[in-house]
C-alpha cells in the first residue's frame, strides 16, 4: 500500500530512538448516554517521520478524530477500540504536543523571549548557549527571524501579524520535541507560500526527530498537500480513504466510479465528491455516504491498512516497554517548575501594562485626590466620621479595582491551558508560581497608595501605625487578587469574570459594617456574609489602629444665660467633661468595635488568602479547557 510498509519487512523493530508507531484499530467514539457515533469503526497507522493529513467536509469529524488520539476528550464520551503507541495502549499526553487553531500566547514577550521561555520549559537543555541554539533554529524554520525581536502584541502594541503568531504558536509547541504531535488546522489564516513554508519545516521536524504528525487541515494548495505522506477522508465520522497520497488516492475514487478530473486539485475534487451537505434529500445523501463506506469496507486498501496494523503492532510490541526519553510526567521536577514559572510570571508582571500597572497609575492618582479632598484632618468630632470613611474607601475602592487586572489574567490562563494539556508543567506549581510573584507586586501598589495618602490625609501618625495600615492594606488587596484570579478561572470570559468580581466586591462593601453597624445586621448576613467578609477583618483593624491613641475635641456650646461656655461631645467621654475632649478608645466603643484584635484579623485575611487560592488550585484541576 505504501513504502511503509514494504520498508517494514527490512527493518523488523522500531527502538525508542527511532520513535513511536501510532495505531488506531477499530476506533469509534460515542457521546455519553447517546448512540449516535461521531466516529465510527476507523482504522489506520502512521510510522515516525510520516505525516497525516486529516481531511473531510464541515462535521465530518476531523477534530473529534484529532482529539479522541490525543486523549482530550476526556469524560464526555466513550471511546471504543484501541489506540496504540509503539504497539500497546499508552497515556497519550506523555508522548504528544496538541497545537491548537487558538493562538494562546503572552502578549508582552517578543517572539524571541516567548521561544526562549518555552524552550526552558519543555526540554532539558544543559546550557543557556545550547537554548539560544535552538531558538535559532527554530526561528529560521518558522521564517520568524525578521520578527525575532518585535512583540507578540497586547491592547497597548499591535505587535506580529497573525500569520507570524500562528507561525510562532506551532513553533512554541514543537520545543518539547515530543513522539506524536497533533496540530488543528495548523495553516489556519496563512497564505499559501507560507502554508508551505510552515509544512515543510513540520515534515522536515518529522524527518529529522522520528516523530508522528497528525494534523488537520482545510484545502491544502497543491505544493503543500504534496507534502504529506498519507491522508485520512472522513465524513459523517467514516473512513472514505484512508492511505498514501500522491496520486495512489486519485486511482482508488476512480475504480469506485469517482473520478477525479485532470489538471485539479486532487483534495478539493474528493472533498467536493464526499460533501453531501448541499444534497437536498438526506435519504440520498445517506445513500450517498453508505456507498463510500461500503466501497472503502470491500477494498483491497482497507485490507492492506488492517494488516499493515497487524504486523506494526507485532514488531512494536517487543519494544513497548523501553523506557521513552521525555515520557515522564513532567521534563522539570515541582521545585524548578516553580522557579520557572516564578521568573517567567515575573518578566510578564513587569512588561504586562494591564496585569499591575494600571492599577498602580489609578492608585497614585486616588491616593492624591483623596489626599487634597481629606486633606490633612483635623482633630475634632467633625473629622471622626470623615476618617471612617477614609478607611473604608481606602479599601473599598482599592479592593474593587482589582478588576483591572482581569483581561490579563484571561490571557495567561488561556496560556495556562494550553500548556496544561500538554503536561508541561503541573497546577500545584503554577498556582504556587502565581502566588509568590503576586506577593511584591501587591505591595508596591499598596505602598504607592498609602506613602502619599497616608500623610495627606492627616491619618494617626507614628511608624507603627502607618505599617499596620499599609500591612492590614496590602492583606485585604491580597484576598482582592486572590479573588479575581478565582472568579477568573471559573468564568473564563472577561464580561462574566467582570460582572461576578464586581457583585462579589459590592456584597462585601454592603456586609463590611461600614453602612450597617455590625450589631444592627441581620442574622442571615451577619453569620453568611459578614464574619466571613475580607473587608470587614481589614476595616475593624485599621480603624482601631487610626483611632487608639487620639484624643478628639469637643463641639464648644455656648448657652444664653450667665454660665458662660460647655461642651457638646458626639461620643461619650472616658476623660471626663471638663476636658472637653473624648479619646479615640471612646470612639472605638460607642461603634461597637472594642472587641478588635490586629492578630485575629490578620489571621482571618491570611486563612481567606490560603482558602481561595486553594480554591484556585481545585478549580484549575477540575476545570477542563475548551479544545
Amino acid at each position: 500500500m505504501s513504502t511503509y510498509h514494504s520498508n517494514l519487512a527490512v527493518d523488523p523493530a522500531f527502538s525508542a530512538k527511532q520513535g513511536l508507531v501510532l495505531s488506531w484499530e477499530s476506533m469509534s467514539y460515542s457521546l455519553v448516554g447517546k448512540d449516535t457515533f461521531l466516529l465510527d469503526n476507523l482504522s489506520g497507522s502512521v510510522r515516525p517521520g510520516e505525516v497525516l493529513a486529516v481531511m473531510g467536509p464541515s462535521g465530518a469529524g476531523k477534530s473529534t478524530f484529532l482529539d479522541v488520539l490525543a486523549g482530550r476528550k476526556g469524560k464526555v464520551g466513550t471511546v471504543h477500540g484501541k489506540i496504540l503507541l509503539g504497539g500497546s495502549e499508552r497515556e497519550m499526553k506523555k508522548y504528544s504536543s496538541y497545537v491548537t487553531q487558538d493562538d494562546s500566547l503572552i502578549g508582552s514577550f517578543t517572539v524571541r523571549e516567548t521561544l526562549q521561555w518555552a524552550v526552558e520549559l519543555n526540554n532539558d537543555c544543559k546550557s543557556k548557549q545550547e537554548r539560544d541554539e535552538k531558538v535559532m533554529d527554530l526561528m529560521v524554520q518558522f521564517g520568524l527571524v525578521k520578527a525575532a525581536d518585535s512583540k507578540v502584541g497586547d491592547p497597548f502594541v499591535r505587535g506580529i501579524s497573525g500569520g507570524e503568531k500562528r507561525r510562532l504558536s506551532i513553533a512554541v509547541q514543537l520545543c518539547k520535541e515530543p513522539k506524536v504531535i497533533f496540530l488543528d488546522e495548523p495553516t489556519s489564516g496563512l497564505d499559501s507560500a507560507a502554508s508551505f513554508k510552515v509544512m515543510e519545516a513540520i515534515k522536515s521536524l518529522a524527518r529529522r526527530n522520528g516523530c508522528v504528525i497528525v494534523c488537520t487541515i482545510h484545502q491544502p494548495s497543491p505544493s503543500t498537500y504534496e507534502l504529506f505522506d498519507k491522508v485520512l477522508f472522513l465524513a459523517r465520522g467514516k473512513t472514505i480513504y484512508f492511505g498514501a497520497c500522491g496520486g495512489v488516492e486519485a486511482d482508488y475514487f476512480e475504480s469506485i466510479g469517482f473520478p477525479v478530473p485532470k489538471h485539479v486539485n486532487v483534495p478539493d475534487a474528493v472533498l467536493d465528491t464526499i460533501n453531501v451537505d448541499f444534497i437536498g434529500d438526506e435519504d440520498i445523501a445517506d445513500s450517498r455516504i453508505k456507498q463510500f463506506v461500503e466501497s472503502w469496507r470491500i477494498s483491497d486498501k482497507q485490507s492492506a491498512v488492517i494488516s499493515e496494523s497487524a504486523q506494526i503492532k507485532s514488531v512494536s510490541v517487543n519494544s513497548a516497554d523501553v523506557p521513552i526519553v521525555g515520557s515522564a510526567d513532567y521534563t522539570h521536577g515541582f521545585f524548578k517548575q516553580v522557579a520557572i514559572l516564578s521568573r517567567r510570571n515575573f518578566s510578564n508582571a513587569l512588561k504586562n501594562i494591564l496585569l499591575f500597572w494600571v492599577r498602580l497609575a489609578m492608585y497614585l492618582a486616588m491616593a492624591v485626590l483623596m489626599g487634597t479632598t481629606w486633606w490633612r484632618m483635623s482633630l475634632n468630632q467633625n473629622t471622626v466620621q470623615d476618617r471612617f470613611s477614609a478607611i473604608f474607601f481606602s479599601i473599598a475602592f482599592l479592593a474593587f479595582m482589582s478588576v483591572a487586572g482581569i483581561p490579563a489574567v484571561l490571557e495567561e490562563r488561556q496560556v495556562f491551558y494550553r500548556e496544561r494539556m500538554n503536561r508541561t508543567y503541573s497546577v500545584g506549581a503554577y498556582v504556587i508560581a502565581n502566588t509568590i510573584v503576586s506577593i511584591p507586586f501587591v505591595m508596591v501598589i499598596a505602598v504607592a497608595f498609602t506613602v502619599p495618602a497616608y500623610w495627606m490625609m492627616g491619618m494617626n501618625g507614628g511608624a507603627e501605625n502607618f505599617f499596620r495600615f499599609l500591612g492590614f492594606l496590602w492583606l485585604a488587596l491580597y484576598v482582592a487578587e486572590s479573588v479575581v484570579i478565582l472568579l477568573s478561572s471559573i468564568f473564563p470570559i472577561f464580561v462574566a469574570a467582570l460582572t461576578f468580581v464586581s457583585f462579589f466586591n459590592g456584597l462585601e462593601m454592603v456586609t463590611q459594617g461600614y453602612f450597617v453597624r455590625r450589631q444592627n445586621i441581620p442574622k442571615f448576613w451577619l453569620y453568611g456574609f459578614h464574619y466571613w467578609n475580607y473587608q470587614k477583618w481589614s476595616w475593624e483593624a485599621l480603624i482601631a489602629n487610626e483611632f487608639t491613641g487620639l484624643t478628639f475635641q469637643c463641639a464648644p456650646q455656648y448657652r444664653m444665660d450667665q454660665s458662660g461656655v460647655s461642651c457638646f461631645c458626639a461620643i461619650p467621654s472616658s476623660l471626663g467633661p471638663a476636658s472637653c475632649t473624648f479619646s479615640g478608645e471612646d470612639v472605638i466603643k460607642e461603634y461597637g468595635y472594642d472587641d478588635y484584635s490586629y492578630w485575629k484579623s490578620a489571621v482571618c485575611l491570611v486563612a481567606l488568602i490560603v482558602f481561595f487560592r486553594i480554591m484556585f488550585y481545585v478549580t484549575l484541576r477540575l476545570k477542563k479547557p475548551k479544545v
